[in-house]
Parts: C-alpha cells; sequence; structure tokens
C-alpha cells in the first residue's frame, strides 16, 4: 500500500513488524481511511504495531474504532506522541480493551 497523504493524515503501511505508521491527525473524517487501512493489513497477524510519533490528534472515536480492530488481535501503540498519549491517560487505558502500549520514545 503506497502511502496516503491528504495533508492532514498520512498512512503508510509497515511491513516488519506488520502494522501501520500515522502522522498528522487521526479525526472522524478519516474513520473510514483508518479502517480500510487496518482491513488491508495480513489477516493472520496476531499483533499489529502502530508508529504514532507523528500523530498530534485522535479523537475518541478513532481511539473505540482501534480498540474494536484489536479484538482477537494485540494493537500495539509505540512510541505515542506527547498529545495522544495524553488523551489515553485521561481516558485511561482499561476503557481500551486490544490496545496495549508499546516501545516509547518519539520521532
Amino acid at each position: 500500500m503506497a502511502p496516503r497523504d491528504d495533508r492532514i493524515l498520512r498512512i503508510t503501511r509497515t511491513d516488519d513488524p506488520p502494522g501501520l505508521r500515522l502522522e498528522g491527525e487521526l479525526d472522524a473524517a478519516r474513520h473510514g481511511d483508518i479502517s480500510e487501512a487496518l482491513r488491508a493489513l495480513p489477516a493472520g497477524t496476531a499483533e499489529i504495531r502502530l508508529d504514532l510519533a507523528g500523530l498530534r490528534f485522535i479523537d475518541l472515536g478513532a481511539l473505540s474504532l482501534l480498540s474494536g480492530f484489536g479484538t482477537g488481535r494485540r494493537l500495539v501503540m509505540d512510541r505515542l506522541s506527547p498529545e495522544v498519549a495524553n488523551v489515553i491517560e485521561t481516558l485511561g487505558w482499561e476503557r481500551l480493551p486490544g490496545l496495549v502500549r508499546g516501545t516509547e520514545g518519539t520521532a
């Protein structure tokens, strides 16, 4: 999958490990884009990695969508940007089944 760049959200597929790199803003207008990108990942993958170092904003609907996608799979959120980490910490990881904190650090 070629990188998607609409100047607001850039989605790039990663292969090793399987997952996605997200940069920009993930809001309601882009829920369909992230759903499509997640569905395009290999079906038998038990763990999906999301590199979020470049993600400046995520709305609650997107977090819910990601949590739902993680059912039966581990969705590991690597390199959380401070902005996204703050939203998740405020909401609470326990409210997001299927999502797991991954490696630390930013871009």
